[in-house]
């Protein structure tokens, strides 16, 4: 279900190119197909940690093709997913038709202006959105000002790549590749920096949160073969989109033949690869 948006104030863009819906749109055919497995696990991994139950109402900012929204909706009485990746939207959309859910409200807007009132939800997610907010203590207070007295926000971020084999070998297929080649994370620029799960629970306290934590979670995902990994670390990603558009096609066509022969030196297949994130939870007083 579809719902206008009228958000409070919209945050001016910024010069962050992965804070601006445009590389996201441009994912978000892939996106489904290769994250959904990924970050799917990570939804799993915040519901577990809230007791659902029937009359809750719940946002999911940042939702993205709705991996969080449409797992937590027969579970709960409502849900409102927002986004400001159209494209995400639309694949949200047909998931929602896909699943049958009657429950699942969508809306385009700005997680830093969000359109509802004060008081409005018992939960509050954003999985692997918060990171990428031009204004993060903003984006914070917004979601703290969005729910009940004693409700709940979880919230995800990566941890540092050396946490992560999976982001390593990402990594390390690019620099195979191309030594000299621009790093995703250098182009992301500053949106890392809640690796720290100190800043990570700073920025939760400072924005009114209480019994504020912040722990990692760790997934492992199992690969096939070569061709499977190699769909998913080139696939789907907005920070690789963008790095194939600083160098331009024909460049990153010879960068795709370097990480494909890389990743065959890998193995013995199947390989196994984890990937570490911060969870982080806190309660509104």
């Amino acid at each position: 279900m579809t719902e206008p948006c009228e958000p409070r104030e919209p945050c001016e863009p910024c010069a962050n190119p992965l804070s601006a819906p445009e590389p996201w749109n441009a994912v978000a055919n892939d996106y489904l197909d290769v994250n959904l497995p990924l970050l799917g696990m990570f939804s799993d991994a915040a519901m577990e940690q809230v007791q659902l139950a029937a009359d809750m109402r719940v946002i999911d900012v940042a939702a993205g093709p709705g991996t969080l929204a449409c797992r937590i909706a027969p579970s709960v009485e409502r849900v409102d997913a927002i986004d400001f990746s159209a494209e995400m939207l639309g694949h949200c959309l047909a998931r929602i038709a896909e699943l049958g859910l009657a429950n699942v409200y969508v809306r385009h807007g700005d997680a830093q202006a969000l359109p509802f009132p004060n008081a409005t939800f018992d939960l509050g997610f954003c999985m692997f959105g918060i990171m990428f907010f031009p204004d993060r203590p903003r984006a914070f207070r917004e979601l703290y000002r969005v729910l009940r007295p004693g409700g709940r926000a979880l919230l995800t971020s990566w941890a540092p790549i050396e946490r992560s084999s999976y982001m390593q070998t990402r990594v390390d297929a690019l620099r195979a590749a191309d030594p000299n080649a621009p790093n995703p994370a250098d182009i992301a620029r500053n949106v890392l920096t809640l690796e720290n799960p100190d800043l990570f629970a700073k920025e939760m306290r400072d924005a009114g949160f209480d019994d504020v934590s912040v722990e990692p979670v760790v997934r492992e995902r199992t690969f096939a073969d070569a061709d499977e990994l190699f769909r998913s670390l080139t696939r789907g990603n907005a920070p690789i989109e963008l790095l194939r558009r600083t160098l331009g096609e024909s460049v990153w066509q010879e960068r795709l033949r370097g990480i494909r022969r890389y990743l065959e030196t890998l193995g013995p297949f199947p390989i196994r690869l984890a990937l570490t994130a911060w969870l982080g939870q806190g309660r509104r007083s």
